[in-house]
């Protein structure tokens, strides 16, 4: 029996768009892998540059490549079609402009029992200055919901990247259909799709490998507004991602101050892209404030640390009684005020 028939095939998904500057460095460190059992899937979103024509190349050379050129839908949409496509008895992602060490499947393998559906790993984050920041864990080795959460901090931590994941459940009747990344979503996705695999196979298991190199570029997702509906379905999927987690844990991880954290964060995008985008009647926008669960907003009260003064006040004064016109008016003359001054400088 050949040896790579007892190995398994693991898949590498690249969803790529206008990266031709970082896909020479991004796919030689995929095709130089130690571990050569590997398919490697380079997904052309619609780019405009030289993107598509490069990927074309690479499979040229190699046979272990498979390209797909898609019409622009964004990230998620083009992992998605990769995962329809798969072949592999486990999957990893790579963004394009980022590279991984040649043992960052190698690792994986490893790593791999009867059991564990999930592996995640550590991370090299590399500053546009060019420091380099090393992502650890506190605790490794098999872990479960509760210490995922509470130890690890997964909330904080939910790329997509650095992590495998067992590809059966993507396939089944049963859970095959959830276990993708939510389209309609464009900010926080990779943690949603992190934590619905989770929900599936509350498990997983930590390395102390940090074969992923991830380069932190202006410009990201984090910096932009989207419309109000977006940042909402963002907000409510994790809460609902949340709230299904910690039945499974048997506590609640919203709690947790890592996980009630990004909870803030994700509600100071809705807050702000209601006034920035100008979408919303003040009537829908206090229809907002009233759907906050009692739950939810003393999550959010007590872990807005790292929110400025005017938002902890706005908070303090009126968040707490739920006197949420006051909070509407206060909102909306800081945010014309910040507008008004951003424009003047």
């Amino acid at each position: 029996m050949d040896q790579k028939d007892k190995q398994p095939l693991v898949s590498v998904i690249v969803p790529i768009y206008n990266t031709e500057q970082y896909l020479d460095a991004c796919v030689g460190a995929l095709v130089t892998q130690i571990y050569t059992h590997i398919e490697i899937i380079l997904v052309d979103d619609g780019s405009k540059d030289s993107s598509g024509a490069m990927c074309d190349e690479y499979a040229q050379k190699d046979s272990r490549i498979r390209v797909l050129h898609l019409q622009n839908g964004g990230v998620s949409h083009a992992r998605n079609k990769a995962l329809e496509v798969m072949k592999g008895e486990w999957v990893c992602f790579v963004d394009a402009d980022d590279e991984v060490t040649p043992y960052y499947v190698q690792h994986f393998v490893d790593a791999i029992e009867e059991g564990i559906d999930i592996i995640i790993s550590e991370a090299i984050f590399v500053h546009e200055g060019g420091v380099r920041e090393k992502l650890s864990y506190k605790s490794y080795g098999i872990l479960p919901l509760t210490e995922i959460f509470s130890v690890n901090e997964l909330s904080a931590h939910g790329y997509a990247c650095a992590k495998c994941y067992r590809t059966w459940h993507m396939h089944s009747v049963t859970h095959g259909p959830t276990l993708r990344f939510p389209e309609e979503i464009k900010f926080s996705e990779d943690l949603l799709f992190v934590m619905q695999y989770l929900a599936v196979s509350p498990r997983a298991k930590y390395i102390p490998y940090a074969d992923y190199i991830y380069y932190l570029r202006s410009g990201s997702a984090s910096c932009r507004v989207f419309p109000f509906e977006v940042e909402r379905s963002c907000f409510c999927r994790y809460i609902e991602q949340m709230n299904q987690l910690s039945v499974l844990a048997g506590m609640d991880l919203m709690q947790v101050s890592s996980s009630a954290s990004i909870l803030a964060m994700l509600f100071a995008r809705v807050r702000n892209c209601m006034y920035l985008c100008g979408e919303l009647t003040r009537t829908r926008r206090v229809e907002f404030y009233r759907s906050v669960t009692y739950e939810v907003k003393n999550a959010i009260l007590n872990h807005s640390q790292s929110s400025n003064v005017f938002v902890r006040t706005g908070y303090r004064l009126f968040m707490t009684g739920e006197h949420w016109y006051l909070l509407d008016t206060y909102f909306n003359v800081i945010m014309n005020l910040k507008h008004f001054l951003s424009r003047k400088n």
